[in-house]
């Protein structure tokens, strides 16, 4: 079957198009391009995979798991090792070598079943089912994120609460007076400074920076001694949030020098790095909250990021109604959860458990939530407006 050639037809003739192929060669996928369309927010591509490369695998290189119906698979974790000193009589101690090994569960995430008739599908002058095409992917790979921010969370959390012995919320408040630890956490210099427990993020400042990564590396120790992080690992990437990476532009000649000064005067921050780390930046601030920045380690020494097979994408026409949607199949496992550590430039605590008034604002919003539209053309809110007498 021939796929619609999208350069030489209008959107009319790509959605009429559209139907005919449906009808006379059955359930098939279209293509189309047009401009002709106000678009209402900007969609980006998965940060989850820039942190942590996808990899596609397919049913044998899974195995059925013990513990529920589907599938897993299996990651095996480096053995630990070490080495002594000896005499020249002397002999090594003996160890026993373990493997250990976590499994990494899949999941379903699927754009809506999205449904139009013929008759209204012929009357768009835009290519629907193309934009819904390009845009379910996008709108999939979103709740994807969502899941990899929360897996972040917990296990920054699960450090937190490990170290200091149960939960405790960690907010301006705790950590001036010392009754939490910086062991996966910190707050950022401005938060520090507040003289209430909140959620207005302030301007991540340049030796925030630098405390979180020296964190990775750090040993920690509580107060009894006992060890808590134990440090050697080298940070590589921070996740953030635009609006928060625009805090760079406010930073001062001593902070950068004169030529970057100069150069942020004219274009913003337009670097990839920053204080040895790369940036992934994201639009998504209703799933990653302004104020939280995420520093991990290379993903070698982090976790896993898996696809099933490929995105799948149904099509169908019953009577004059069409039918389409689309599906895909993820794992994602966090093997070391020491390899992340976070950032907070707001002074209050968002540790389950343990939360300030208000922690939402800092926490990713409900799936439902997602994607908020922009435009008000539903209340009638274009300009200029026309009025028909």
């Amino acid at each position: 079957m021939n796929w619609l050639d999208t350069d030489s037809y209008s959107a009319e003739q790509i959605n009429s198009g559209f139907i005919e192929q449906l009808e006379s060669q059955g359930t098939h996928k279209t293509a189309a391009e047009s401009l002709n369309f106000i678009k209402d927010r900007l969609r980006e591509a998965s940060f989850t995979d820039m942190v942590i490369p996808n990899v596609r695998v397919v049913r044998s290189d899974l195995q059925r798991s013990t513990e529920h119906d589907t599938l897993v698979r299996i990651v095996d974790i480096e053995p630990g090792s070490r080495a002594m000193p000896l005499t020249f009589r002397g002999q090594p101690q003996a160890q026993y070598v373990s493997g250990k090994r976590y499994a990494i569960g899949f999941f379903t995430i699927s754009s809506l079943r999205f449904e139009i008739v013929e008759q209204e599908l012929m009357a768009y002058e835009m290519p629907v089912t193309r934009i819904i095409e390009e845009n379910s992917l996008k709108d999939m790979v979103e709740v994807k994120d969502r899941e990899f921010v929360i897996h972040c969370e917990a296990s920054v959390q699960a450090m937190q609460e490990e170290a200091n012995g149960s939960v405790v919320g960690f907010n301006t408040t705790n950590v001036n007076a010392g009754t939490t630890l910086e062991v996966s956490k910190l707050k950022g210099t401005l938060a520090l400074e507040q003289s209430s427990d909140n959620f207005v993020a302030k301007a991540i400042q340049r030796p925030d920076i630098v405390k979180v990564k020296r964190l990775l590396k750090r040993v920690i120790e509580d107060g009894s001694g006992n060890i808590v992080r134990q440090g050697r690992l080298r940070p590589e990437v921070m996740l953030a949030c635009e609006s928060d990476i625009d805090e760079f532009d406010s930073w001062t000649h001593e902070d950068m020098g004169d030529k970057l000064q100069s150069e942020t005067a004219v274009n913003g921050w337009a670097y990839n790095k920053a204080i040895g780390l790369k940036i992934i930046r994201t639009i998504k601030n209703d799933i990653l909250r302004e104020g939280n920045i995420y520093v991990f380690t290379r993903a070698d020494f982090f976790g896993r990021n898996y696809t099933l097979n490929d995105v799948k994408f149904y099509i169908d026409k019953i009577a004059n109604r069409i039918f389409w949607q689309a599906w895909m199949d993820v794992g994602m496992g966090i093997g070391n959860i020491a390899s992340v550590v976070k950032l907070e430039l707001y002074s209050g605590s968002v540790t389950e458990g343990d939360t300030d008034s208000g922690y939402t604002a800092a926490i990713p919003v409900e799936v439902e939530d997602l994607g908020g539209i922009n435009n008000k053309v539903e209340e009638g809110l274009t300009f200029p407006s026309i009025t028909l007498y």
